[in-house]
């Protein structure tokens, strides 16, 4: 993954990244995320010619307490690979994949908590096609950086009530993109909006403000 910085991990970063694998190990869901899947035992044969570095909660947190990690990337980088080893050995349909997408979410959210100002991995993960021995991207649509920068600009400059209808669109269709940051503050998370969710309210806007309709009262 390219990275344009690098955040050094201090006692402080380190502290905080502990709270995220934590909470991690401390979710029902992460039974099977625990410990090295052990391959031999199960019978995948196959699972190290596909999975070309295994990792899990397990390994991440001995690696954060022997400081083996330099810096905060390197550890949320090892988290991601949890979930993208998941789907790509499973396949996009799989219990376990549905489980690490969960994860996935929660892994996030607390990142975006605890450690706001660093980047989130930004893996686009392959999935295994459960008919052949092939492999193939997960069909997604992607919001460009430059979408999500003007979107987030643009919401800015519209009125109480424009905002408040854009906050309506979004908790219909995507209710993970809030985050709690403040008692009943809520922080819009731009990557968890659904794509076509997001085209409709990008639209919605771009069209108040090209017809000049910023602090009239509006329908949509």
């Amino acid at each position: 993954m390219m990275k344009t910085t690098q955040t050094p991990l201090n006692k402080e970063e380190q502290r905080r990244l502990n709270q995220i694998v934590q909470q991690l190990l401390d979710s029902n869901d992460s039974v099977e995320f625990r410990q090295p899947v052990d391959y031999k035992a199960l019978n995948l044969h196959d699972y190290i010619t596909i999975v070309k570095k295994p990792m899990d909660l397990g390994t991440v947190q001995r690696k954060l307490n022997s400081n083996t990690y330099k810096t905060v990337e390197e550890c949320l980088d090892d988290i991601q690979l949890i979930w993208d080893n998941c789907k790509l050995y499973n396949g996009s349909q799989s219990w376990i994949t549905k489980l690490a997408e969960k994860l996935e979410r929660l892994f996030k959210k607390n990142v975006r908590n605890y450690l706001p100002l660093v980047n989130l991995p930004q893996l686009v993960p392959k999935y295994k096609d459960a008919g052949a021995d092939v492999f193939q991207e997960e069909p997604q649509d992607q919001v460009s950086y430059n979408d999500k920068v003007e979107f987030s600009n643009n919401l800015k400059q519209l009125a109480p009530e424009q905002i408040g209808l854009i906050v309506h669109m979004i908790q219909n269709t995507s209710p993970n993109a809030f985050v709690e940051i403040e008692g009943e503050k809520y922080q819009i998370i731009v990557d968890y909006i659904e794509y076509e969710a997001f085209l409709k309210c990008q639209k919605q806007i771009q069209t108040w403000i090209a017809g000049d309709s910023i602090n009239k009262k509006v329908k949509i």
